[in-house]
């Protein structure tokens, strides 16, 4: 790999003045100038010109035509631009072929530039926003040119820095082998995305020994070194000339944001490379350790020129980790202008919402287009969806979609006038529920569900007590909020709690406690995924003995099945029915319509009709034909394409991935569950629940890989991994190979004691 060993200076200034002369007619007296591989030196010659004698390595074969070529395009492109301009040799070729002590090399003359190197801390330098202008501008010049020798394999192209990570146990530091390797890990998840960026010639290397200064200090006059040009995508000459702004101590990372600005002056960058740059920065610096950690057993005399720079790019590493990739790459797409739209967005939402309204992530994602299990958002990034059960069938299923547009084209009106697909879809409902479970009343939501549930059996029971399970979820209602803890509702007096799970025991308590307040139950709801517990999976003896222990009590069991139902389980159609438990009334909500507003309320006819002729209820869009339509179609898609089989088979192939991911990663504690509703408890390197490290877990799926889950679990520590039904083992592998990812960088992260 070419510039991982230097290249010893083995030319002679008496040896480069009669070259000079011979080729180029040119007199003087060289003197050496700094270079890794190429030799070069600066020649003064008597009518006061100064040129650079620039001998290519050997090793590089057709470097010093690049070079020349480039130089020929820069100058045709942009005559302006502070870069070097080619000497002709006598015979007028730009690059002549010399023989020194019986070694053939490439001879290439160029002019002089004025200025000085990059000025050390402290003093006067140039706006770090002009030079990203600077670069901006050469490689808008660079644009269309090409030569296959720019493909070659450069140590210093962070592309390489995979294979080159393999010296990462040459590095003497711990901290510092730990920070690489953790680099090249993520470097190399993000190169796919990288290679996908648009590319073309860079310079590649614009560092500060790269770059020239006026007299004053403050204004780049010059551009030097083409040698390490490669074909590359853009983005890596902003974020090469970052990193090494940083592991030459003349930039803060503070200053990074200026010279990312600069560059989008001029040039403007897409969304997608800012998001590569923080990775392609900490590439640079890993590249610059692993390197001086390989010559300095290989290459003693390479070494020397790294010895400042390593510690330096040590020290960068750190403190980039520590500013964190979040809060840097906001504020460069701050800078570069890449996100306006979003960060105008979120304004207009606080400003029509309320700040309050809740937005997943700790970058939000503007998503607008779902396919079966992928969600894209407005920069066309694709993300794997392990989290919404809202598309039960997948996103936009084309079958879903065709029956809303078709009935919506034709009517859509309320339940008050009849209409054949509302009896159809109630008919086909309470056709896979027991005997009994035979009338429908219609809603919106599964808070609505819930909360007309709650009301059926306080009529039918004349009570107005409740059981629920410890941090359960019900909904949003007034009414339904009194039976969900997990969203602020705890302390209504008519609610006792159950532990989950527990045995008939604790029923005996919680009735008791309830009698105590003068109150007598007239329900118990379940969410039988037991989703707020922690997505528990409890054997059906536990459920089928809490529920014969409610029903002697005189009250009723409401299954909510808005998380488990429509075959969910892999096991059972119904949550309940894996549970073993035999409800009075079953509520659904958000999946039946596949994300079409839906809710149903399913019980026996004489409860219904008895809490009819009690209480007026109507919703106007509750069961419409359109919501039918969507009920319908669901119900046809899942029979169809088997999906609840697919429940089984792929949640136990994946349940298998997360329980194998447990017993290798600590920062996971246990897996469970069953079909395609798992969790995936997080804990802290004592072993105790951590909602922070699950939420950083959360954040990297979805910033780094595309992969987006949930929290859930009395602690919020709780992956929630809930995807649609058309979820494959293949969708099951992208998404433990995410997680198995995100937790190596969780494990080697310290947990507060």
């Amino acid at each position: 790999m070419r510039a991982l060993r230097t290249t010893s200076a083995d030319i002679t200034p008496a040896q480069a003045a009669r070259c000079a002369a011979e080729t180029h007619g040119l007199d003087g007296e060289p003197s050496n100038l700094d270079g890794e591989r190429d030799q070069n030196f600066s020649l003064l010659t008597s009518s006061g010109a100064r040129h650079v004698l620039k001998f290519v390595d050997p090793a590089d074969s057709g470097a010093a035509a690049v070079q020349a070529a480039v130089l020929r395009h820069i100058a045709s492109r942009d005559p302006g631009l502070p870069v070097p301009r080619i000497l002709p040799a006598r015979s007028g070729a730009d690059h002549v072929r010399v023989s020194i002590a019986g070694v053939s090399r490439e001879l290439l003359v160029i002019g002089h530039l004025a200025g000085r190197r990059w000025p050390a801390t402290g003093a006067p330098t140039p706006s770090f926003a002009d030079l990203g202008a600077l670069l901006a501008r050469l490689d808008r010049a660079l644009e269309g040119f090409f030569d296959p020798a720019l493909a070659r394999e450069l140590a210093w192209d962070v592309r390489r820095l995979p294979s080159l990570a393999a010296f990462a146990g040459e590095i003497e530091d711990s901290r510092a082998r730990d920070a690489v390797s953790d680099a090249a890990a993520a470097f190399e998840r993000r190169l796919n995305v990288l290679n996908g960026l648009r590319s073309q010639a860079i310079h590649g290397d614009c560092h500060a020994g790269n770059l020239l200064v006026d007299d004053t200090g403050t204004a780049v006059s010059g551009i030097l070194d083409f040698g390490d040009m490669i074909h590359a995508p853009l983005v890596l000459e902003p974020a090469v000339s970052m990193a090494e702004g940083l592991s030459e101590g003349i930039a803060r990372i503070g200053d990074l944001a200026a010279l990312i600005g600069g560059f989008a002056r001029e040039l403007k960058l897409q969304s997608a490379e800012v998001d590569c740059l923080f990775d392609v920065i900490r590439a640079r610096l890993a590249i610059t350790i692993l390197v001086q950690a390989w010559r300095r057993r290989h290459d003693p005399a390479g070494a020397g020129a790294l010895a400042r720079a390593a510690p330096r790019a040590e020290e960068a590493l750190h403190r980039l980790c520590d500013a964190g990739e979040a809060a840097l790459t906001a504020s460069w797409h701050e800078a570069a202008g890449t996100l306006p739209a979003r960060a105008a967005l979120r304004k207009r939402r606080a400003r029509f919402l309320g700040a309050g309204a809740e937005l997943f992530y700790r970058e939000p994602l503007q998503l607008v287009r779902g396919a079966d299990v992928w969600m894209f958002d407005a920069d066309g990034r694709r993300y794997l969806d392990v989290y919404n059960n809202v598309p039960h069938v997948g996103h936009a299923h084309p079958a879903v979609v065709e029956a809303i547009r078709r009935q919506a084209a034709t009517l859509a009106t309320n339940t008050r006038y009849l209409h054949e697909a509302i009896l159809d879809y109630a008919e086909q409902l309470t056709s896979r529920l027991p005997a009994g479970l035979d009338a429908c009343l219609f809603v919106n939501s599964g808070s609505e569900a819930n909360d007309i549930a709650w009301r059926i059996a306080q009529t039918a029971t004349g009570r107005r007590g409740a059981l629920i399970m410890e941090h359960a979820y019900h909904g949003i209602t007034d009414a339904v909020t009194a039976l969900t803890p997990a969203a602020g509702g705890a302390g209504d007096p008519r609610v006792e709690t159950l532990r989950a799970p527990d045995e008939a025991p604790d029923l005996e308590r919680a009735l008791a406690a309830l009698t105590g307040r003068g109150l007598a139950p007239a329900a118990f709801f379940l969410d039988s995924a037991l989703t707020s517990n922690g997505i528990l999976d409890p054997r059906p003896a536990w459920a089928a003995q809490l529920g014969a222990g409610v029903r002697a009590s005189g009250a009723l069991v409401v299954a909510d099945e808005v998380q488990y139902g429509l075959g969910r389980s892999g096991s059972h159609f119904w949550g309940f029915a894996r549970r073993g438990l035999e409800p009075d009334i079953v509520t659904l909500g958000k999946p039946v319509g596949n994300g079409f507003p839906l809710g149903v309320v399913i019980t026996r006819r004489a409860l219904l009709e008895e809490f009819q002729a009690r209480c007026a209820v109507f919703s106007t869009f509750g069961g419409n034909a359109v919501a039918a339509a969507a009920g319908l179609a669901v119900l046809e898609v899942l029979e169809r394409e088997r999906l609840m089989e697919n429940a089984q088979t792929t949640g136990a192939y994946f349940l298998a991935k997360l329980r194998e991911l447990v017993s290798r990663h600590r920062a996971f504690s246990a897996a469970r569950g069953a079909g395609l509703l798992l969790g995936l408890e997080v804990v802290d390197d004592l072993g105790r629940p951590s909602k922070p490290r699950a939420q950083r877990i959360v954040d990297a799926l979805a910033a780094r890989h595309g992969v987006l889950t949930g929290l859930d679990g009395p602690g919020g520590n709780v992956l929630k991994l809930r995807p649609p039904m058309t979820f494959k083992r293949e969708h099951a592998d992208l998404a433990a190979e995410a997680i198995d990812a995100v937790a190596s960088a969780a494990d080697a992260a310290a947990e507060p004691a």
